[in-house]
């Protein structure tokens, strides 16, 4: 069956070993999906409690791929009840007899590389909830889990994350279905050098997704642990790899616990973040860094920015962003993108992409990167040279960016210079249009600068009557003010993956018209006295 499982071709009949996984559940969420609620990829479904996962009409895509997924066995893992073991057993031995069965009946997203190998993972970490000490259970999973590994080592998967859990399927499932030494350690060469590729010199992934990296690192990390449980030593290039990611995600990290929302990622599960950088390895020699996978991180005091300082990567998922930042002050995010909105359907996934959803300028209503039409929704035209530049000095942080998005169209170039005192309380900025060697610019267009604002900070801003804004937070209110532009409040989205739709929240907006020499709006976000 091209789309379901094949146990021929003699099958095992027991697990060699059981992969260990580190991660702990939900055990609330279990408790829900027990009452027959599911609470999936940003949706929800429910269904009868006898009846199960299965019967159920998924809400969208995204809910689907999290329910063929399995990493919701954690969540039954953590609940560590009788029913939540039973429900384990019944809903995963199900999807397998459906899978030899009634292939037919099951979506194609299930069987995607990404979607499978996780499933793969899912099952083998946690088979000690799945079959405790029952034979004719383990022989059940074993074969299973043979198909899947099987199906993967063909499998062709997206670069960054997608192979990265292809690559720790196939060695967690050689290392359950394989004895041979020499098997495993080609399993684990093999992930190597996939992990050594995947992860750039920086740190980063290509995509240049802050939480695509996380989960990549999450990964990874597991998979190391589980070759030292199998006698395995990984090599020196695995351990850098991961000690460069785990480099990367700290200069990422926001003041809230949470990651920049760029290119296709949201800030992270709850947890997830802290998670892999208290196993990462730190890089011998490595102190806290500034920079990493295109971003430039300005801190000092409780305030954190986080700036996309380099063009958009390629792909579908990819931000018309450069130059946005977001901007947290202890656990609060008081500036944000607007989000990734693929997972929500319609029109959310293209206009997520746009600069107007990202906090920098747009001009005339177009996008600093353009989506092409047709094709496999990349940009058509993109930044081709992007400045970043920081400094320190006695007065404070500063960035000093460019980037020439609006050449082609409009003859302008965009710069961004940005500063941060040392205690964190004042973040000044100045935006300029200029068109290059002092030439005029094309056309006249106006402009706006956009600060998204969540919505727990949306709904305590409130416009000043000489003509700033007040956001009046319990933990202590910040002003904004700006020269150039006018201000208004103007409403805005927030998507999070977490939430059944998209929110409404607010964003300020300086509103201004290029003159015939350029234009030039400078601004601050201070905390009141």
């Amino acid at each position: 069956m091209a789309s379901g499982l094949s146990l021929l071709g003699g099958a095992p009949r027991r697990l060699a070993f059981r992969p260990p996984g580190d991660w702990i559940g939900d055990a609330d969420a279990a408790h829900e999906m027990l009452s027959g609620r599911f609470r999936l990829g940003g949706g929800v479904a429910e269904a009868s409690p006898e009846a199960g996962p299965w019967r159920l009409t998924p809400p969208g895509p995204g809910f689907a791929r999290a329910l063929h997924r399995f990493d919701w066995l954690a969540d039954l893992a953590a609940a560590d009840t009788e029913g939540a073991r039973d429900a384990a057993r019944r809903w995963t031995f199900g999807w397998i007899a459906q899978a030899e069965g009634q292939a037919a009946r099951m979506p194609a997203l299930a069987w995607e590389a990404e979607t499978t190998a996780v499933r793969l993972l899912a099952w083998l970490e946690r088979a000690d909830l799945l079959i405790a000490a029952d034979p004719a259970l383990e022989r059940q999973l074993a074969g299973a889990a043979d198909a899947h590994l099987r199906r993967l080592k063909r499998a062709q998967a997206a670069p960054g994350l997608p192979t990265l859990a292809v690559a720790c399927a196939v060695f967690a499932g050689t290392l359950a279905l394989e004895s041979s030494t020499r098997r495993r350690e080609q399993a684990l060469s093999q992930l190597e050098a996939a992990a050594d590729e995947a992860v750039g010199a920086d740190g980063g992934l290509a995509s240049r997704n802050p939480e695509a990296l996380c989960e990549s690192l999450i990964r990874l990390e597991t998979a190391a642990a589980q070759a030292e449980a199998a006698g395995l030593a990984p090599g020196r290039a695995f351990s850098a790899a991961l000690a460069r990611a785990g480099a990367a995600l700290r200069v990422l990290r926001l003041r809230d616990g949470g990651l920049g929302r760029f290119h296709g990622g949201g800030p992270g599960r709850s947890g997830r973040l802290d998670h892999a950088l208290n196993r990462a390895r730190p890089a011998q020699g490595q102190g806290p860094g500034e920079t990493a996978m295109g971003f430039v991180r300005l801190a000092a005091g409780r305030t954190a920015i986080l700036i996309d300082a380099a063009p958009p990567p390629d792909g579908p998922l990819a931000h018309a962003s450069t130059l946005a930042f977001e901007f947290t002050v202890g656990r609060r995010r008081l500036v944000a993108n607007c989000g990734p909105g693929d997972g929500f359907g319609g029109d959310w996934a293209a206009a997520c992409r746009a600069t107007a959803a990202q906090s920098t300028l747009s001009l005339a209503g177009v996008s600093s990167s353009r989506v092409a039409e047709g094709g496999d929704g990349g940009f058509s035209s993109r930044p081709a040279q992007v400045q970043a530049e920081t400094a320190k000095d006695l007065d404070g942080a500063w960035f000093l960016g460019g980037h020439d998005g609006y050449l082609a169209q409009h003859g302008l170039l965009h710069s961004r210079r940005l500063f941060l005192s040392p205690d964190g309380r004042d973040f000044r900025g100045e935006d300029a249009l200029e068109a290059p060697g002092g030439a005029a610019p094309t056309r006249a267009s106006d402009f706006a600068l956009r600060f998204h604002l969540p919505p727990d900070v949306a709904d305590l801003a409130e416009e000043l009557p000489d003509g700033g804004v007040r956001l009046d937070l319990p933990e202590g209110a910040w002003e904004f003010a700006a020269r150039g532009g006018e201000v208004r409040l103007d409403e805005s989205v927030h998507l999070d993956a977490e939430r059944r739709a998209p929110a409404a929240a607010r964003q300020i907006v300086v509103a201004a018209r290029l003159a015939s020499d350029g234009a030039r709006v400078v601004w601050a976000f201070t905390r009141a006295a």
